[in-house]
């Protein structure tokens, strides 16, 4: 990667994407990547039974629970389940494991969608089940987690940038 120039008061400095720490698992990054793999395998899980029975017939889900949303069935509400929070979850897990640089930014992303997720959803079926606190809980975690894994390559970027 070509370095880029930086200015700074007075002088022209140039910094590369070396300078930049590749996030260190510790103790946080192994806490939200395992929340990640976690809230993936339920995921993909929820994901390919809406997507497969849109009627909600293999959750027992009845499809007047989205009265009042822009769906029709669940197929894709299970296709965002599935791909978003299932697929997505195990990419960010594989970067975090691979220390790329954005895998704390994107694992954050995850966890607060997560938990919008849950909100918009219990907001739409007016129904609470014992997933919606855990999965909300799942994406807190992975929120939090994310913001000490990653600080240290935030505060890399801020430097060279």
């Amino acid at each position: 990667m070509e370095p880029t120039t930086v200015m700074t008061t007075g002088s022209i400095t140039h910094a590369s994407a070396t300078s930049i720490p590749a996030p260190r698992p510790g103790l946080a990054g192994t806490v939200a990547i395992v929340f990640l793999l976690l809230l993936g395998i339920g995921a993909l899980a929820g994901g390919f039974a809406l997507a497969s029975r849109p009627d909600g017939s293999v959750m027992h889900f009845d499809v007047a629970l989205l009265a009042g949303s822009p769906f029709s069935d669940y197929f894709i509400p299970g296709l965002i389940l599935g791909g978003l929070f299932g697929v997505g979850s195990f990419a960010v897990a594989t970067m975090g494991l691979l220390r790329r640089r954005i895998a704390p930014f994107l694992a954050f992303a995850i966890g607060c969608a997560q938990m919008i997720w849950i909100v918009a959803e219990l907001a739409i079926i007016r129904e609470l089940s014992f997933l919606h606190p855990t999965f909300f809980v799942v994406g807190l975690v992975i929120a939090v987690a994310s913001l000490r894994w990653g600080w240290a390559t935030f505060r890399g970027f801020l430097a060279a940038h």
